[in-house]
């Protein structure tokens, strides 16, 4: 894939490849000396992170090139790539502002991440889930979540007790109207308006499948 991106790259269109992600304000933060530094905050599909980045020197790189263009676009403002400095012992500086990122387009990322699609098993733990909870893409058409209730008490006899709110990319369940037992974000996006929700009482799960959208 490298290759061919590294091809395409070099073509007539280069445009045809594209990185989903979001550019967010500029804001003024105090550096580690207590001086005023400009900070902006950009987002990338954590899908692309795991699949790309995380493992390819090149496409940190070429998303170091993207970054800068987008932010030069945005905000009027150049940066320099050559100086760029890779956080060792954190992911970030700061607090991250809320952003999202859009989904289009689709079709070159589905290439990217085909590999992902065709797979079924549990979603590595770099999305920080709480123990309690498992995350599995069945053939990368539905995402099943399974919600271990078994430290609830007084235990779970019927789903009255549960709130389930979703949108896209965000899943929340309040237990009893007031208390938040899972909190999480989806690896990809999701096809919230159908949604299934199970209580398997022998199991002491709450499962909740849902399509998955490319």
């Amino acid at each position: 894939l490298q290759d061919e991106v590294a091809k395409l790259l070099d073509s007539s269109d280069p445009s045809k490849y594209r990185i989903p992600l979001c550019v967010g304000d500029v804001e003024v933060v105090l550096d580690r000396k207590g001086e005023d530094s400009v900070k902006i905050d950009v987002i990338v599909n954590s899908t692309f992170y795991l699949v790309q980045l995380e493992k390819s020197e090149f496409f940190r790189q070429l998303l170091l090139l993207v970054i800068s263009e987008a932010v030069e676009k945005k905000h009027d403002i150049t940066i320099d790539v050559k100086g760029a400095i890779k956080l060792k012992n954190r992911k970030c500086v700061g607090d991250l502002s809320a952003q999202r990122i859009r989904k289009k387009p689709r079709e070159a990322f589905i290439r990217e991440v085909e590999s992902v699609k065709q797979s079924e098993g549990p979603i590595h733990e770099q999305y920080c889930l709480p123990k309690n909870c498992l995350l599995i893409l069945r053939d990368g058409r539905q995402l099943e979540v399974n919600l271990k209730l078994a430290s609830v008490v007084p235990s779970i006899k019927n789903t009255d007790r549960l709130n389930v709110r979703m949108n896209d990319d965000h899943l929340l369940i309040i237990l009893d109207r007031k208390q938040t037992i899972l909190d999480i974000y989806f690896p990809v996006k999701v096809d919230y308006k159908r949604v299934e929700a199970k209580l398997l009482l022998d199991e002491g799960i709450l499962r909740i499948l849902t399509p998955v959208i490319w």
